[in-house]
């Protein structure tokens, strides 16, 4: 019985998988995604592994002082580090002191960090002998290919503004002599000798520990130091290891394609219904013969299986080369927007055995529990059953109980009206599921579809919520499908009064489409969610750009450069940032805290010139160059204060604070300017005695924008071209919704390779009736546009239903990011939509085209028996 079983399953899955192979490249889609995504993770992975190596060596924890920032680094006690030392669990201990500076080669630059140290503490600690000579340094093997550097080169580092040249003493080719950072970060490091470093505050602050033992256990050795001592450690190894973001690429990846994974589940379950209806009269054939029900249900569960495994490899393999893909569209990406950072080109994939089979089998687990509920379902009942002719049948609502269950459901959702009014978008949908339950009516429906779209457009409320959002995305979703499955029935009838040939197409292919409710319902709704995310994905990203370049127009108060003096500057001077050739205006800003938020000083040339779109009139310009006035900004409206009281002091705790009181003379919403200026003063009310980072405030051309930041950056200030920035930004998040996009395709392969198996199938099914209506005089032209509007008319409800919820949906979504931010008016990108649709149709049509006229055949050729 067993080779018999096997024998009829593999001969039914050979002889039918030329048929369905359009379907089981839609069925691959989960495993693929699933399979692209952990490869991802094993490519990174694999490369942290390799870099624990070559770029760690004896490193394993950091220790520096607690109350260290990104630019200022403090020194370590002496008791802490003698402290650390004794420890028998250290094994070996690296003092040093850090600073960012800035290399030079052959007229390329990078930031890099620069390490200074004793030989002897760096030699004890790598376990091999090194002498760094006076002017000399020892280069990172990754920072010296960036630069081209050889040994023996003469390279110029400039710390904090004074530029001075070394000779490369040794590149550092592995281990902690190649380090990059504690996250991999950094483009390298420059070892040096402690007393040639400048622009430190003291000895040392950073302490590098070999604690050896497994990676897992470095973080009992951190907790147990922290609690012996006051320090900052970090357990650099284990945290990079088990650091969620190194898996974030390979999960965002299935994330975006989780609507395509659901798209193709959708896919499954109608493959699943086709193919177990079509094996009724096999199957009633096999119980009269003497097979059991458990024989039948192995029979279909190991052809069933053998569709899904095939589905499945084929996903690995293809999902192998998504990830090769996506892991070259970041590689090309990265090169453009970090330039002189290599470390991503060095990625390679790598797949692990056990992921294949994780993404095989997580791609085949749904498949298969669908598969195996209906099959149990259809084998379970007397054989007789199954010769039945059964439709597909209607959900009746006409029963007594479901009349009472509807007005239940009325009642109830009206009740809970009154006690969470948060939610009534919501209890309305079930109120509106409650009606159709008692008065079962395709009008009806349409006037509920129409009545919600009124309700949600003319009630809405000032202020959306996230809750309010949601509600409203599912309610748009919920009255599209009310109004547009439900006008197949009138439209049915209108064309029923039409006496012409193409009409009597239509009409028939409209009553498929109502009579096969089921199936018509599936396939628009595996387009109707791609759709409605890939709009999504179109128009949010769109207003976010145009709202940005709005901004940009004004820049930051009117200026499009900021300069802001590196802190280090103020522990040995005070001196203003010089204003550098190209400079067409300038306004100066000093940044300090009031009451722990920021505040900043203005001259008054910000006080004439500056573009403050937040305030309203100009009397806040004559009134701020009074003494001890101050503007203040809040979020939405707020009572204003007339006097405020409070501490300023230093950024970074760089130096004395004072007790200060303002006078409040104007107010702003926070929201309605690029940077966090919640207090804005002139310079007149500075306080003297507190130690005030200046900022540069500047308009420049474009043609000076790389002149004027070499002038600031040799000097090791930090310049900023704002619009070049806020372009690097928008490119990254353009970066992550084109690949968002082309995974969301996925499910709409998923969505044509339902269509095309429907059509496929229903030409088969219908082979009988097909002959009829062409014995009768209706041409094969007329029988072909049948088709090909019954399946065109379920994909376009999908469509327009993903159109018409996604549409209205963003409005929402972009009205209430706007509302914390601000400003901003909502633009939909018909233009970019309508190429969509455009293009999505045109594919479906030819699609759906093609198998309709590749199977004609007289009436006598179609009356036969067909397997």
């Amino acid at each position: 019985m067993f080779k018999t079983i096997v024998t009829t399953a593999l001969r039914n899955f050979l002889m039918r998988f030329r048929s369905t192979f359009v379907l089981i490249v839609g069925m691959s889609i989960p495993a693929m995604l699933l399979v692209g995504g952990l490869s991802l993770n094993d490519t990174v992975a694999n490369w942290i592994n390799r870099s624990l190596k070559e770029n760690f060596g004896p490193a394993d924890v950091y220790v520096e002082n607690p109350r260290n920032n990104i630019f200022v680094r403090m020194a370590l006690d002496p008791d802490v580090v003698d402290s650390i030392k004794e420890r028998r669990d250290v094994l070996a201990i690296l003092p040093v002191s850090e600073s960012l500076v800035r290399l030079k080669h052959n007229e390329k630059t990078i930031d890099c960090l620069a390490m200074g140290v004793s030989s002897e503490d760096l030699s004890n600690f790598v376990g091999k002998e090194i002498n760094i000579p006076p002017q000399s340094v020892i280069v990172s093997s990754d920072l010296a290919e960036a630069l081209n550097i050889k040994q023996n080169d003469i390279v110029s580092i400039n710390m904090t503004g004074q530029a001075s040249e070394f000779k490369v003493f040794q590149i550092g080719e592995e281990g902690f002599l190649n380090f990059r950072g504690d996250h991999l970060q950094l483009p390298g490091v420059i070892f040096m000798n402690l007393d040639e470093l400048a622009g430190v505050v003291g000895f040392p602050t950073r302490l590098y520990l070999h604690i050896g033992g497994r990676v897992e256990e470095h973080e009992a050795f951190v907790n147990n130091l922290r609690q012996q001592v006051r320090v900052s450690a970090v357990a650099m190894k284990s945290r990079l290891l088990n650091s969620p973001v190194n898996k974030a690429l390979g999960y965002l990846t299935i994330a975006f394609g989780g609507f395509s994974i659901l798209a193709s589940l959708i896919l499954v379950y109608l493959f699943v219904q086709s193919f177990l209806e079509e094996r009724n009269t096999v199957l009633v054939t096999l119980r009269i013969l003497g097979f059991k029900s458990v024989h039948v249900f192995a029979l279909l569960a190991l052809e069933g299986f053998a569709y899904l495994l095939v589905s499945g490899l084929l996903g690995a393999g293809v999902g192998m080369l998504l990830a090769q893909f996506l892991l070259e569209r970041l590689k090309n990406f990265s090169s453009a927007m970090m330039s002189g950072t290599l470390w991503l080109s060095k990625l390679e994939l790598r797949v692990s055995f056990s992921s294949i089979l994780a993404g095989v089998l997580g791609g085949l687990a749904m498949p298969l529990v669908i598969f195996v509920l209906k099959a149990i379902k259809i084998v379970s009942g007397p054989a007789v059953r199954l010769l039945r002719f059964e439709d597909e049948k209607e959900f009746s609502f006409k029963g007594t109980k479901l009349r009472y269950v509807g007005l239940v459901t009325v009642m109830l959702a009206i009740l809970l009206m009154f006690l969470y009014p948060k939610f009534s978008i919501a209890l309305l949908l079930l109120t509106v599921v409650g009606v159709m339950l008692i008065f079962p009516s395709s009008y009806l429906a349409i006037l509920l579809g129409i009545g919600l779209f009124v309700y949600l457009l003319y009630f809405r409320p000032n202020e959306l919520t996230s809750w309010d959002v949601l509600q409203r995305g599912a309610a748009f979703f919920s009255a599209s499908w009310l109004l547009l499955f439900s006008i197949l029935r009138p439209l049915r009838k209108i064309f029923s009064r039409s006496i012409s040939e193409n009409s009597l197409s239509t009409f028939i292919a409209l009553s498929y489409v109502q009579r096969n409710k089921k199936n018509s319902f599936i396939i628009a709704l595996m387009f109707s969610l791609i759709v409605f995310v890939v709009i999504l994905t179109l128009v949010v990203p769109y207003n976010v750009r145009r709202f940005a370049k709005e901004q940009l127009e004004t820049g930051i108060f009117g200026y499009n450069f900021m300069v802001m003096q590196n802190p280090l500057k103020l522990l040995f001077s005070r001196s203003e940032l010089e204003i550098a050739e190209g400079i067409k205006f300038y306004a100066r800003i000093y940044m300090a805290q009031f009451n722990n938020e920021p505040i900043f000083f203005v001259d008054d040339n910000f006080v004439r010139n500056a573009v403050v779109k937040a305030l309203k009139n100009d009397s806040w310009r004559k009134a701020l160059l009074e003494p001890g006035t101050l503007i203040v900004g809040f979020i939405g409206k707020q009572a204003v204060p007339e006097q405020l009281s409070g501490r300023i002091k230093p950024l970074f705790g760089l130096g004395a604070s004072e007790e200060i009181t303002f006078r409040v003379v104007e107010s702003f919403d926070v929201r309605q300017v690029m940077i966090p200026a919640r207090y804005v003063a002139s310079i007149n009310s500075a306080p003297k005695n507190v130690r005030l980072v200046p900022v540069l405030l500047a308009k420049i051309d474009d043609k000076d924008v790389s002149r004027v930041k070499d002038f600031y950056s040799e000097r090791f200030d930090f310049p900023v071209h704002i619009i070049e920035e806020l372009n690097r930004l928008f490119s990254g998040i353009d970066f992550l919704i084109n690949t968002g996009l082309i995974l969301l395709y996925f499910g709409l392969l998923s969505g044509l390779c339902g269509v095309v198996f429907h059509t496929m199938r229903s030409i088969v099914v219908r082979r009988k009736l097909t002959a009829v209506l062409k014995a009768i005089g209706m041409t094969n032209k007329s029988v072909g546009l049948a088709f090909i509007v019954e399946n065109l008319v379920m994909a376009s409800l999908g469509i327009l239903v993903g159109v018409f919820a996604a549409v209205l949906f963003s409005k929402d979504v972009m009205d209430q990011m706007f509302s914390l931010i601000g400003s901003g008016q909502f633009s939909f990108p018909s233009l970019n939509v309508f190429a969509f649709i455009t293009g999505l149709y045109a594919i479906v049509t030819l699609t759906i085209t093609l198998p309709v006229f590749l199977s004609k055949a007289n009436p006598a050729e179609s009356l036969r028996v067909q397997d």
